[in-house]
């Protein structure tokens, strides 16, 4: 007897047992999906709320989503009699295939992780690495992007930040500015430290909770005697006090006639 001719004798209910089972996967998929999003919707608007890193906020919401769908699927599969386990099984072997053809990957995958779950910087700081260095816009499973402060994008694997020597300039919320003076031998060091320290005082930025300013001889160079000048300012306003009073402070030596010096060479003839 040709399928034509089995088909059209089977029952109601024999049809609806094979229909149920594939509208049963069907119906999972579909509501599965939609549960997920809107769950992942929802934990997004809780993180966004929280205190928690943009970054690792992100990361935990493609797992979480990933891992549910992949959950429904299984679940799906079920229902038509599809063996589950044999399909985990093959996809463990695959894992097992990919990490060792990936090995790189997954090392700057297992440092995203690191870089996400104990994080030594977070979404926003001011960072160095390697002669790299910028502002942190994400931090991917595999990649970190820094935004440089000329407007340049720079994508450094996570395997690298995690290995290699890092510098985050954001951490704190107070920074010490460092600035070296060189003055002539001719003039009055003690005037020039004066000068200096007005100059600082009259900055609105300075703090002078944690250490007051401090003006002190550096060092003594072949043609010039160095000033450093060290003071505290909050984080943010590092640059901007940095760059005031390295120009307000060589103007008033200028105006007070403290010399500057520079390089220069001494030539004797003798007849």
């Amino acid at each position: 007897m040709s399928s034509e001719g089995n088909f059209a004798t089977l029952t109601w209910e024999q049809l609806w047992a094979m229909i149920l089972p594939v509208a049963k996967m069907l119906l999972i998929l579909l509501a599965g999906h939609f549960a997920i999003k809107y769950l992942v919707k929802l934990f997004s608007r809780a993180m966004s709320s929280s205190k928690l890193d943009e970054s690792l906020a992100r990361f935990t919401g493609k797992a979480i989503n990933i891992a549910l769908h992949i959950l429904i699927f299984l679940s799906a599969l079920s229902t038509i009699g599809v063996s589950t386990s044999g399909i985990v099984a093959a996809i463990s072997a695959a894992a097992v295939a990919l990490s060792v053809a990936l090995k790189d990957s997954l090392s700057n995958v297992a440092g995203g992780i690191v870089l996400l779950l104990s994080p030594r910087f977070v979404t926003g700081d001011y960072i160095s690495s390697n002669g790299d260095e910028g502002t942190v816009l994400s931090v991917d499973l595999m990649h970190t992007t820094l935004l440089t402060l000329d407007r340049r994008q720079v994508t450094i694997p996570n395997g690298i930040l995690v290995n290699q020597h890092l510098t985050n300039y954001s951490r704190e919320p107070e920074r010490r500015v460092d600035l070296t003076f060189p003055i002539s031998y001719e003039s009055d060091p003690e005037q020039a430290k004066a000068i200096a320290m007005g100059a600082i005082l009259k900055h609105p930025l300075i703090l002078t909770d944690r250490e007051p300013p401090f003006v002190r001889i550096h060092s003594y160079q072949d043609s010039s005697v160095n000033l450093i000048t060290r003071v505290w300012c909050k984080t943010e306003n590092y640059w901007t006090l940095y760059y005031d009073l390295t120009e307000q402070i060589r103007a008033e030596f200028d105006k007070n006639g403290i010399g500057i010096p520079y390089n220069q060479l001494d030539v004797h003839i003798k007849n």
